[in-house]
């Protein structure tokens, strides 16, 4: 079993080494019982600081329904990452992800954003 609070300030590297922060939130799915998505503001290695456990508690867990889950953005408008928790290859004193799948997400997400609203057919009486 692992505590939700070991998540919180962890640093996450990709499949290449490079880093890419550290968690901020992590958004839990009630009904399916598991982590949906860890969220970080990326920042350089050198510039991370630790904040203290009252910020990370308040700050930092959000709940969502299936529905809201598949549609999460990339980034929100403060350059927050989503991170899907099914890229997450390790997790020990840190979080590796797999770069591959993360562009994979990111050109998917780039995609369904790019494509046009399906219009709904006009009834006439």
């Amino acid at each position: 079993m692992i505590h939700l609070k070991s998540f919180y300030d962890k640093s996450i590297y990709n499949t290449e080494g490079k880093y890419v922060g550290k968690v901020k939130e992590v958004v839990l799915n009630i009904k399916k019982g598991r982590i949906s998505f860890f969220k970080t503001k990326p920042m350089a290695e050198d510039t991370k600081s630790v904040g203290g456990l009252r910020d990370v508690l308040r700050n930092s867990m959000r709940l969502v329904p299936d529905e809201e889950e598949e549609e999460q953005p990339i980034m929100a408008a403060e350059d927050i990452i989503d991170i899907p928790y099914e890229i997450v290859t390790a997790v020990g004193d840190i979080i590796i992800i797999d770069q591959n799948k993360l562009a994979q997400y990111h050109a998917a997400l780039s995609k369904k954003a790019k494509a046009p609203l399906q219009q709904q057919p006009k009834i006439f009486n």
